[in-house]
This record gives C-alpha cells, sequence and structure tokens, in this order.
C-alpha cells in the first residue's frame, strides 16, 4: 500500500498495439522508486522535495519488465512498457474501472488505433527509448543531476530572448543634419579694452 501522508502525482498514458507510455509528472523527482511487479502492477514512491508522492496500481493487462524501458528527466519520469501481448488497445489504462482524477490521457502522443502508424511516438528529447536503461535497472539512487537545473533554465532562457541586433556602422558614423536654428552663427564676443 502507499504512504497515506503521499499525494497521487498526476500519471500521464498513452498507448500502441505492443506497448505504453506512462509520464509520472514529478518535477525534480529525487529518489524515484519505480518498481514493476507480477507483470501488472506499477509502484511508484518520490518526492520532489517538499511533497512525497506514491501509487501502486494494477494494470488492465501484463506487461514484460525485461523488455520495458525507462527515463529520468527534472520534470517527469517516462516510462515505455512492452504489453505482453500485442493486439487490441485497451479500454482503460487500470484493471479497476473507476475513474482517478490523477490519471490522464497523454494527448500528445494519443492516437486512435487505426492511426497507430502516423502516430507520434514519444521520446526525450535528444534520446530514443532504445537507449534508455531497461526497468529492472532503475533503483532509488536514480535521479536527475541537480547541476542542471540551472543550465536547463538558462537553455530555456536562451529560447524566449530575442536576438538583438547590432547597429550598423554606417548608422553610426551619419550625423544628423543640422536645425536651422543651430546654422545661424553665435555673435562673437569682442576682446575687452583695459
Amino acid at each position: 500500500m502507499t504512504d497515506q501522508k503521499a499525494k497521487f502525482p498526476i500519471l500521464k498514458w498513452a498507448q500502441r498495439k505492443d506497448k505504453l507510455f506512462i509520464t509520472i509528472c514529478v518535477v525534480h523527482s529525487k529518489k524515484p522508486i519505480v518498481d514493476l511487479t507480477d507483470g501488472k502492477r506499477i509502484k511508484y514512491q518520490g518526492t520532489d522535495g517538499t511533497t512525497n508522492f506514491a501509487f501502486d496500481i494494477e494494470l488492465y493487462d501484463e506487461i514484460v519488465k525485461e523488455e520495458s524501458k525507462y527515463t529520468l528527466d527534472s520534470r517527469n519520469i517516462f516510462l515505455n512498457l512492452k504489453k505482453k501481448t500485442s493486439g487490441p488497445y485497451w479500454p482503460r489504462l487500470l484493471k479497476d474501472e473507476k475513474k482517478y482524477h490523477w490519471i490522464e490521457v497523454d494527448w500528445m502522443y494519443y492516437a486512435e488505433e487505426d492511426e497507430e502508424d502516423e502516430a507520434t511516438q514519444p521520446m526525450k528529447p535528444g534520446q530514443d527509448f532504445d537507449d534508455m536503461p531497461d526497468m529492472g535497472e532503475m533503483d532509488e539512487d536514480d535521479e536527475p543531476n541537480p547541476d542542471n537545473k540551472d543550465e536547463d533554465k538558462k537553455e530555456d532562457d536562451k529560447k524566449e530572448e530575442p536576438k538583438k541586433e547590432e547597429p550598423k556602422k554606417e548608422d553610426e558614423k551619419k550625423e544628423e543634419p543640422k536645425k536651422e536654428d543651430d546654422k545661424k552663427e553665435e555673435p562673437k564676443e569682442e576682446p575687452k579694452k583695459e
């Protein structure tokens, strides 16, 4: 069972005939524990530093732990789970028919069963799911590099700032034309006689 004080994180999910894509939405997850047991259960525990999160869910059908992968970044934990039986889409994520407010469809990767071939395949930017560690390799020491937080923010800031154009040198050399008033000669002072 999950810790009574722990909150449920938002779970987003999408599927293909042979895979499930689940995103556990915990920003800056520290020391996460993700475990697949009995081929049908996913257990998660983690914290963002201030709030504890946990869940223990039973999936609609079985998955193959050895062929399932995960990745972790500063914003989410991504699971790419291999279904034990490739075939028709599952009618829901969980065995339980009850609807949970913390489980959502991942509309970014959602695909109708008959449009699966054209659908977007989820992946962490710059990383293919084939390069991910297996689910069995994840343990509580896996966490995003906290030193990269500032670098990620700097990268985001760079993307938002529009480029400033340097003024052309020709523009700097041009002088503003003198106004009529400036052209009038100032009266010359006469030298003082002693």
